[in-house]
């Protein structure tokens, strides 16, 4: 991704920051351009789009800790037009790994249209660097023009000298997690992260606050109660939770198990899988419950721990790199779905512990454009559907929810599988 700005003198705008920054403006989306446009009336191919880059800049600094701290969520460029277009582009971060969608954009009034340009993924440092760079130059040429009191430099001075102290970037970080902003925040919201931070930390806390419910208004929540019930794991017994024979196989594969430079967190969850599976010797069929495959683990006495109602929903179980896993109990006297789901999500926390031996406290939640989430789901459908077994029973005639059936896990573990077989392959 790349912006390219040409700054234009003599504009005619009202607003004086809107006159100092007006520019033909281009964004790069790896070979593309995301600001070519077909102008419905003159019938003509235009290359970039002339704007006042103020309000692109304000939106991007005020919105910059969603950006970054966000996962699952994407924030699309057109809410920062202000009565001038720009492209339907989507920034969305996974932890290291920041991704650009391109949508298509038709215009009526003006009637302009936007092609859809392919995604781009790069490195968060990247993203930051590019993304910063543009919003540092429009607030250059602002205060070249004797500008320095407006919303778009006021916002980015903050986060400039939030981004410069560590402890004050994590904290804004976990606002964005939130969607919340951190220079404008509720109390309650405030003490919420601070408690949350005193369980968890770095990219763990941001995935764990990340995973709350959007409530009515869009805001993100949590139940308190989700994090009294997190300070009762301090008094379970190590039986509860540990798993002797994880713990002994991510010592004995040590840097195996390590995530390899620019590999895939998907990649790596796929990889750790084959190999747990190779040491422990199993294709997943039989397994089909926690009981089972935590007495293979080593675990005679494993519980899983209740959790009532109003405990965060997504929350699936916690990953403790010294005590284990403490899986919650899914209602499985209730819901026929249950055994198959804390399957699935004792199997993710298996992989999050062999894939991630460092750092503290972890959650496995709902989330699936995180990077540590996306490690777990990647262990868990390989370890429970082996890629190569699904796609011989695939050959040789069975439907995707006879594959499940034969490996106990959901058919969309199947389809999965099935739909990124080459990837998985590569």
């Amino acid at each position: 991704m790349k912006f390219s700005v040409e700054w234009l003198e003599g504009g005619e705008n009202a607003a004086a920051e809107e006159r100092a920054t007006l520019c033909d403006l281009r964004i790069f989306v790896g070979n593309d351009n995301a600001c070519m446009f077909v102008d419905d009336e003159a019938s003509e191919v235009v290359d970039a789009l002339r704007v006042p880059a103020v309000r692109l800049a304000e939106g991007i600094a005020r919105d910059w800790w969603r950006i970054f701290g966000g996962r699952d969520r994407r924030k699309s460029l057109v809410p920062y037009r202000s009565g001038f277009v720009l492209p339907d582009l989507r920034f969305g971060c996974d932890g290291s790994t920041f991704a650009i969608e391109g949508h298509q954009l038709h215009c009526i009034n003006p009637g302009l249209r936007f092609w859809q340009v392919a995604g781009e993924q790069c490195s968060r440092l990247e993203a930051e660097r590019e993304i910063a760079a543009f919003v540092d130059s429009v607030v250059d040429k602002l205060a070249d023009d004797g500008i320095v009191d407006c919303e778009a430099s006021l916002a980015w001075n903050r986060v400039c000298t939030s981004r410069q102290d560590p402890a004050e970037a994590a904290f804004c970080e976990a606002a964005g997690a939130l969607d919340a902003d951190p220079y404008c925040i509720a109390d309650e919201d405030a003490s919420f992260i601070e408690r949350a931070g005193a369980l968890f930390a770095d990219e763990a806390l941001i995935e764990f606050l990340a995973g709350g419910l959007p409530s009515e208004a869009g805001k993100f929540q949590f139940p308190w109660s989700t994090l009294n019930w997190l300070d009762e794991l301090k008094t379970r017994q190590p039986y509860e939770s540990t798993l002797p024979r994880v713990l002994e196989l991510r010592d004995e594969l040590g840097d195996k198990t390590l995530r390899r430079p620019a590999e895939p967190a998907w990649a790596h969850g796929y990889r750790v899988a084959r190999l747990f599976a190779s040491e422990i010797d199993t294709d997943g069929r039989n397994l089909p419950t926690p009981e089972a495959l935590t007495r293979q683990l080593g675990s005679k006495r494993f519980q899983r721990m209740h959790a009532d109602d109003d405990i965060e929903p997504g929350l699936r179980a916690v990953v403790d790199p010294d005590a284990g896993v403490h899986l919650r109990d899914r209602g499985r006297g209730k819901f026929p779905w249950a055994a198959q789901s804390e399957t699935f999500a004792l199997t993710r926390a298996i992989g999050s512990l062999l894939c991630l031996p460092h750092g503290g406290r972890r959650v496995v939640n709902n989330l699936h454009n995180a990077e540590q989430q996306a490690v777990g789901r990647a262990f868990a459908a390989e370890f429970l559907a082996p890629m190569d077994k699904v796609r011989e029973m695939a050959e040789d005639g069975l439907e995707e929810h006879e594959i499940a059936l034969e490996f106990k896990v959901s058919p969309l573990v199947v389809a999965h599988q099935l739909a990124n077989q080459e990837g998985i392959r590569a």
